[in-house]
Order: structure tokens, then sequence, then C-alpha cells
């Protein structure tokens, strides 16, 4: 899921990194398209050695296609969403810069686990503060997703208690 920054939940400022589950590395993927490649070329050679003259072009675009997508979601599966939170605000940033970071007050915001909308869709962790909402963590399952909500309330916890927060936003 990832990790907090710094281990203990009792001092501020924090920084909770939320990333995706990335499980290849980039010399993995390289092996797996080398190897991918392989098996593509041993299969297209053996076809168009009985008679299909077209199995090989097939296997360069087919080939290409699986490597392009590939790299694509490996690429994506790098942006994860940095949470900063201090005395003086909370702050949502998006690490592939989708979207422009979202701050809030950290006596005002709430951390709301909401469950799916029907029978066995993901819940939504979503930052709600005044009308302006934030969902965080879509990308993780269930159970990471009520860690993070659990983390998130505790830390807003200890914001609210510390002194130097007050309802109004002066220190």
């Amino acid at each position: 899921m990832g990790e907090t920054l710094p281990a203990t939940l009792s001092t501020l400022p924090a920084r909770l990194l939320v990333l995706p589950h990335r499980s290849l590395s980039r010399a993995g993927l390289w092996l797996f398209l080398a190897l991918q490649g392989m098996a593509m070329a041993a299969f297209a050679g053996l076809a168009a050695w009985r008679g299909n003259v077209f199995a090989p072009w097939f296997a360069v675009l087919d080939w290409c296609v699986v490597a392009c997508v590939l790299s694509r979601v490996w690429r994506r599966s790098a942006a994860g969403e940095v949470i900063a939170l201090g005395v003086s605000g909370l702050e949502v940033t998006r690490m592939d810069g989708s979207a422009p970071p979202v701050r809030f007050h950290p006596y005002w915001v709430r951390a709301e686990l909401r469950p799916g909308r029907h029978f066995g869709w993901a819940s939504r962790l979503l930052l709600r503060s005044h009308g302006r909402e934030v969902e965080v963590g879509k990308f993780l399952n269930e159970a990471e997703r009520a860690v993070l909500a659990r983390q998130l309330d505790e830390l807003l916890a200890q914001a609210r208690l510390d002194g130097s927060v007050s309802a109004d936003g002066q220190g």
C-alpha cells in the first residue's frame, strides 16, 4: 500500500505515501517482453514454414501492441498519492500530476469510507470538508483502504488535539 513518514503516528507533520501494487521491475518487464518475443518468433517461424506467410508480420504487430500496452500499464502503476498533514493543513498531491494539489484545514476535514454503490463494488475513501471532497487510494484493495482510513483518522485526531490548531485556522 504505502508507508507513513515518519514511522510513528504521534508526531506531526506526517506524510503518507500511497502507491499502487507494482510487482514487476523495469528489468523484469523487459525480460518478459524479450521472452514473449522469442516465443512469438518461434511460433510465427513455425507457421511461416508451414505456409502462413503472414504469421511473422502478425507476430511483430502483436508484439508491438503487447509491449506498448504493458509499458503504459507499468508507467501508470507508479502514479500514487502523497498525503501530507501538518498543523497548518492537509494536502493531497497526485504523483502523476493529473490534478492540482488539494488542500484542507485539518480541523474541518473528515475521512469517510463509503461502501460501494452496488454489491461487489469497491468502497471509496473520501476526504471531505465544506462541500469539497477528494477520493484517495482508489487503486487499493478493500483491506488496505480501511487501514488507510484508520491511519488518516488517527492523524487528523492528533492534528485536532494539537494545541496549535484551532477551528478558525489561527495558530
